[in-house]
């Protein structure tokens, strides 16, 4: 969950957003925050809408949007949620998906008008959201009820919502379009889950637990953060308690060897959009290095000092895809790895510390959240150069999601 406790000034602060979204209901409302120009409209290109990039910000209630060609802020609406966490974006890009986990509700903004056009009603704390490959269902993990809610990108109606995980903390979805798979932050094993009838109808436990005994449970959140799945159709989970990484074959539905990486892993970056990038990084938050994982020979390949002890994103580009970035929340800057030579070849001082990133669907820019400095920076990623920055960009800039980009969360 990686919840980060708010100050007692934000508490108070975020009581009153939620009063305010209780009274708001489920209508919609003026979304434009106070001193802001009106809305763009309805007439916004399609080119326009893959432009753009979206910011989450955790302690206040604003969606950011961001120009990707002009580097320019061109909206802020006020979804009215609490601690806002993460946004999907519908097929067509028109629409944003906002959790809202203190108030319990996903909420939906007109991204042409830049207006929330409706709240859907959510239970136990819902975090991450992802879009089904299809584009027709968003499933949302509800952590606190150990429940997964599936959601229509069309209408945005509540389709199912399945019960049975061990605090769901994200789902993926297979090439296939058959299943989708969940990581249990827990429990030492993934749930698959039947998507033509949402149902669960297995699980992959990390080898030497069983998940009918008590004993596969990981209290204390040292089971499975993610399951992200690569171009290849293969899933990465790692374990963080046992420091250990599932592979699955989600095209034959079979389980590969297992791979050992270092103390504590976080999350295995293997879910983006570019096709030709040799290798898959874990952070290891318990010794401040990062495991490469080659994709070809499935070799572990250790980098020495490229993390710190909460390293919460790997981004990678197109453009050069034997190059890798680290988000470093403690150290507060983006170590940059050469993946040939498994060697830190820079460091981006970003003057906070970095929660997420995203990197454009072209490979160009790499967007990221300093969160405890409300600023976004926005990285060339061939020169590893800081080519803007957003200061005073919401309280606390959490996530970054970008059309067809490598979007991820924590």
């Amino acid at each position: 969950m990686n919840r980060r406790q708010p100050a007692a000034t934000e508490l108070l602060a975020l009581l009153f957003a939620g009063i305010s979204a209780a009274t708001l209901g489920a209508c919609a409302i003026d979304s434009r925050l106070d001193g802001d120009e009106a809305p763009i409209g309805v007439n916004v290109s399609q080119d326009a809408l893959e432009q753009r990039a979206y910011i989450v910000s955790k302690d206040s209630s604003e969606l950011t949007i961001i120009d990707l060609k002009k580097l320019e802020i061109v909206g802020r609406v006020n979804t009215g949620g609490v601690g806002n966490h993460m946004a999907e974006l519908t097929p067509d890009f028109s629409q944003a998906f906002v959790d809202s986990p203190e108030t319990n509700e996903s909420i939906v903004v007109d991204l042409r008008t830049q207006q929330v056009i409706s709240r859907i009603p959510l239970s136990g704390f819902p975090t991450h959201i992802s879009l089904s490959r299809d584009g027709k269902l968003f499933g949302v993990v509800e952590e606190d009820d150990n429940a997964v809610a599936f959601i229509s990108a069309k209408d945005g109606t509540l389709v199912k919502r399945v019960t049975g995980f061990q605090t769901p903390h994200f789902v993926r979805w297979a090439p296939d379009g058959q299943f989708a798979y969940v990581a249990n932050i827990n429990a030492h094993y993934l749930t698959k889950v039947d998507v033509d009838k949402l149902e669960i109808v297995g699980t992959i436990p990390l080898d030497g637990f069983d998940p009918d005994k008590d004993g596969a449970m990981a209290p204390d959140e040292n089971g499975f953060a993610d399951a992200q799945i690569d171009s290849d159709g293969i899933l990465h989970a790692a374990d963080i308690g046992m420091g250990r990484v599932i592979m699955y074959d989600t095209n034959t539905q079979k389980k590969l060897p297992e791979i050992q990486v270092g103390p504590r892993p976080w999350i295995v970056y293997a879910e983006h959009p570019f096709t030709k990038v040799p290798v898959r990084i874990v952070p290891n938050w318990g010794d401040q290095t990062v495991s490469m994982i080659h994709a070809l020979s499935r070799k572990v390949q250790s980098v020495v000092g490229a993390s710190d002890q909460d390293s919460n994103g790997v981004n990678y580009t197109s453009l050069d895809p034997n190059k890798a970035f680290v988000m470093n929340r403690l150290r507060e800057d983006i170590t940059v790895i050469d993946t040939t030579s498994g060697e830190v070849i820079d460091r981006i001082n970003v003057g906070g510390n970095t929660e997420t990133a995203s990197t454009t669907a072209d490979g160009k820019w790499i967007v990221a959240t300093v969160s405890n400095a409300n600023r976004v920076v926005v990285i060339d990623a061939l020169s590893n150069k800081i080519v803007k920055k957003f200061d005073n960009l919401g309280n606390y800039p959490w996530s970054v999601t970008i059309p067809k980009g490598q979007n991820y969360c924590h």
